[in-house]
């Protein structure tokens, strides 16, 4: 419920598949690099910058 795209349904089993917690869970074979996620999915900054209002002034690059 604080989820700000919060989808109860999805949710309940998601986190739980994904934690490892269920008898047919990802396994830990993909770690996500935060820095390489932000220039491919959110080059501009936009993302960041709305919801992170003390990084607003970084420049993009």
């Amino acid at each position: 419920d604080t989820l700000l795209d919060a989808d109860l349904e999805s949710d309940a089993l998601g986190w739980q598949y994904i934690s490892g917690t269920l008898p047919d869970s990802r396994e830990f074979d993909r770690i996500d690099n935060p820095q390489l996620e932000g220039y491919k999915f959110d080059p501009n900054g936009e993302y960041v910058r709305r919801w992170l209002p003390e990084l607003s002034r970084l420049p993009t690059e």
